[in-house]
């Protein structure tokens, strides 16, 4: 079977949907006007992929991130682009619930991301069954 991924957990109450670029607080104990979905731009949806993507007890270096988050893309990337979308990153990030320490920056090396804070969720396509013509998913953690 093949797995893809179709979102993250985050800390464990933030559920980010590849799909829909969107950050949602799922934690049912809190009021539901507490904290609104956000929607992630193109260029801040790549960049938090890629770090969930290389969360793995290292620092990130900030060369990789350029390159796979603007260069790759086409985009003109810096220093400084990086520094104020890694920081309208965290800020989005804070305002759906995740600590404000998830992303560490590691002066002029990179950042490090708090991995034992995420989980990837994948999805399976299980084969059909005569008479049964959709696929089903299912979720693994």
């Amino acid at each position: 079977m093949d797995k893809t991924i179709f979102g993250y957990y985050i800390e464990p109450d933030v559920y980010f949907d590849i799909n829909k670029r969107m950050l949602v607080n799922v934690d049912k104990n809190i009021r539901s006007h507490s904290y609104s979905p956000v929607t992630l731009r193109e260029t801040m949806f790549h960049l938090l992929v890629y770090l969930l993507e290389n969360a793995k007890g290292n620092i990130i270096s900030n060369s990789d991130i350029l390159l796979n988050v603007w260069d790759n893309y086409g985009l003109s990337s810096s220093n400084q682009r990086l520094w104020q979308v890694m920081n309208a990153l965290k800020i989005k990030l804070n305002s759906v619930g995740v600590t404000e320490d998830f992303i560490m920056r590691v002066e002029s090396k990179g950042y490090y991301v708090r991995e034992n804070l995420v989980n990837i969720l994948y999805t399976n396509k299980k084969s059909s069954f005569a008479g049964n013509h959709s696929d089903a998913d299912q979720v693994i953690y």
